[in-house]
């Protein structure tokens, strides 16, 4: 069984950390202009260290890209996410961490949702 640990939201995105059977699964789904979720990115790690090192990096390339796209002012958004990005690939290297990310993510939850399947038809 799953439990949401960390949820979030911004203008456009949504990102959430869940404890799962096999680790910490981030994700960040986009919403779409009619207010639907599109995606989910997904990243799968063994730690909890890693996985909110993970989020708050992808949380501020968004805001960052967001900002971008829109033409707002960036600020201190590069400087926030080169130390982001630099607290991952250290939580990442010290923890031996390195997430699963895309197709792993659905082969895994694939795989899970057979494993449920097929134990329902043993019973």
């Amino acid at each position: 069984m799953a439990e949401l640990l960390r949820s979030e939201s911004d203008t456009d995105h949504r990102y959430r950390i869940t404890l799962t059977p096999r680790g910490y699964l981030v994700s960040c789904a986009q919403k779409g202009e009619t207010g639907l979720i599109l995606g989910p990115s997904e990243w799968l790690y063994r730690t909890q260290e890693a996985a909110e090192k993970g989020l708050n990096f992808v949380m501020l390339m968004n805001a960052w890209w967001t900002a971008m796209a829109r033409g707002y002012p960036a600020g201190d958004l590069p400087a926030r996410c080169e130390t982001a990005a630099a607290e991952h690939r250290e939580a990442v290297k010290r923890l031996g961490d390195q997430p699963l990310i895309g197709r792993e993510v659905a082969e895994l939850r694939e795989s899970e949702e057979n494993d449920v399947t097929n134990s329902g038809e043993k019973s």
